[in-house]
């Protein structure tokens, strides 16, 4: 517990359609939970969402964990409820020095981009806080053409020449356009 509550992530995943999401934020709120951070997404025609959810008690959590298994028996959704240790939200002092890029990677879709991208950035030390991709089949290109957008946290003593030196090389071997933004928020 952290604070005196109760700290759980929910994940759900399900077939889209309108309401699905008012419908599992219904059960959290009618359970008395409190929604801390969430990502939502589309992936093909399924939605896929994780929340971070506050719960002031025990009760309340029995409450949201009955909503949650009514939602998946009736609305066929995959939901699962898992603790997280207070350990793994508290901000340590190593993390508030920390600075926030954007990396964008767009080029002609081919094997393999998100995994050398992502293992150049761990090789680094650097962190994935979020990553989407999309391929666009439209007729404007001549081949599916791959989007890729990161927020990386960078640490202290990675230097940014270091980092845009390295991608550059590696926008190179992927034959991709590879840009760093540094993030004001």
């Amino acid at each position: 517990m952290n604070n005196g509550y109760i700290e759980r992530m929910l994940s759900a995943v399900g077939g889209n359609r309108p309401g699905v999401v008012a419908e599992i934020t219904e059960a959290i709120y009618n359970a008395g939970c409190n929604i801390e951070n969430s990502n939502m997404t589309l992936l093909g025609n399924h939605f896929a969402l994780m929340i971070h959810l506050k719960i002031n008690n025990e009760p309340i959590l029995t409450d949201l964990t009955d909503r949650c298994d009514k939602l998946q028996q009736d609305k066929d959704l995959n939901i699962y409820l898992f603790p997280l240790e207070s350990e793994e939200l508290a901000t340590s002092p190593e993390d508030i020095v920390k600075t926030k890029y954007e990396i964008s990677v767009g080029g002609v879709d081919r094997e393999g981009i998100v995994f050398r991208t992502s293992r150049l950035l761990a090789s680094l030390n650097i962190n994935i806080l979020e990553l989407t991709t999309n391929v666009d089949r439209s007729k404007y290109y001549n081949e599916p053409y791959f989007n890729m957008r990161m927020i990386v946290e960078v640490p202290k003593e990675v230097e940014g020449e270091k980092l845009r030196n390295d991608l550059s090389k590696l926008a190179h071997d992927l034959q991709e356009t590879i840009s760093l933004t540094r993030c004001t928020y």
